[in-house]
């Protein structure tokens, strides 16, 4: 039971919260120091890169057309389609590297998130490409059907604005 009554308004520090609290394995946010700040490394720089291009597409391909009802303005549309693959290529390169995760073998707190992030555009029609596909097929493999629950709802929403 969480006792802790404040309220996280950053979902980067919510997430470090919860893994601290609970994952007594410090399997999702690790222990070792070296190890949890490649972590914290990815969680501070998402925001100005995956999470900005990729929630910018969306937003600007799926949500606000059908909220406004019209059509995207595809000027942002094709800015944040090339920001995203400048974020792709960042990613795969410094923060994957040669492993499967952030961190090498094991998945964490910061790979979930990546994941989610990359969703949003890939349920919007944006074209990953084949490491972040096979990074998020990877992460699917260790957090199991939840994952696709998860992120159920969001696709539904993009394939129903998009018809």
């Amino acid at each position: 039971m969480c006792t802790d009554r404040r309220i996280y308004p950053s979902s980067c520090a919510g997430l470090r919260f919860i893994a601290s609290k609970y994952d007594a394995s410090g399997v999702w946010y690790p222990g070792k120091v070296e190890v949890r700040s490649k972590v914290d490394e990815y969680l501070d720089w998402q925001h100005l890169n995956t999470r900005a291009h990729g929630m910018g597409y969306f937003r600007n391909k799926v949500l606000m057309p059908s909220l406004k009802k019209c059509e995207p303005d595809m000027a942002v549309v094709r800015e944040h389609e090339k920001e995203l693959q400048r974020v792709e290529r960042q990613f795969a390169r410094y923060f994957l590297g040669p492993t499967p995760f952030i961190t090498g073998d094991q998945v964490t707190i910061g790979d979930l998130l990546a994941a989610c992030e990359f969703e949003q555009p890939l349920a919007g029609g944006y074209n990953l490409s084949p490491p972040i596909r096979e990074f998020i097929t990877r992460v699917k493999e260790k957090v199991g059907p939840d994952y696709d629950e998860v992120h159920t709802y969001m696709r539904q929403l993009a394939k129903k604005c998009l018809a």
